[in-house]
């Protein structure tokens, strides 16, 4: 058997642990039905040190929690930030010179940049961010 790395056997178990947080934070604020699978899923998933699918369960249970209100997401943010040293902040700014850096270049790379992108947009919409950098985003993602 495959020795595994401890950064990403950290890392790995951070990402699970963050997953966890949201979807009972999620189950605590809404009617959230579909909570105990999900988790069940997660833990499975890190159970097996399965990191990609880690990763795609990221990008789904992030949408729903952008979809919280914008007093439950602050609410949301805390709770990561203090059991794991999570910040949602930086991560948001890490992102955003990321974007910035593709605008001034002014074509999409990649599939994976261009989902970033579209991940991106997405998140400045749900969070009432810059109309104007929402639209060179989308701009620029439709031009391919």
């Amino acid at each position: 058997m495959k020795k595994k790395n401890p950064a990403d056997e950290m890392a790995l178990q951070k990402l699970a642990q963050r997953l966890l947080i949201t979807l009972r934070f999620i189950e605590d604020v809404q009617d959230f039905k579909s909570g105990a699978m999900l988790r069940g899923m997660v833990e499975a998933a890190a159970a097996k040190s399965d990191m990609r699918s880690l990763k795609l369960m990221s990008r789904e249970i992030d949408a729903m929690a952008m979809s919280l209100f914008p007093e439950q997401r602050e609410g949301l943010e805390t709770v990561p930030r203090q059991r794991l040293g999570v910040d949602k902040e930086a991560e948001r700014a890490e992102l955003q010179q990321q974007v910035a850096a593709v605008l001034k270049r002014g074509t999409v790379a990649s599939e994976k940049e261009r989902r970033r992108l579209e991940d991106y947009a997405e998140m400045l919409e749900a969070i009432g961010g810059d109309p104007v950098e929402i639209q060179a985003v989308r701009r620029l993602v439709e031009s391919g």
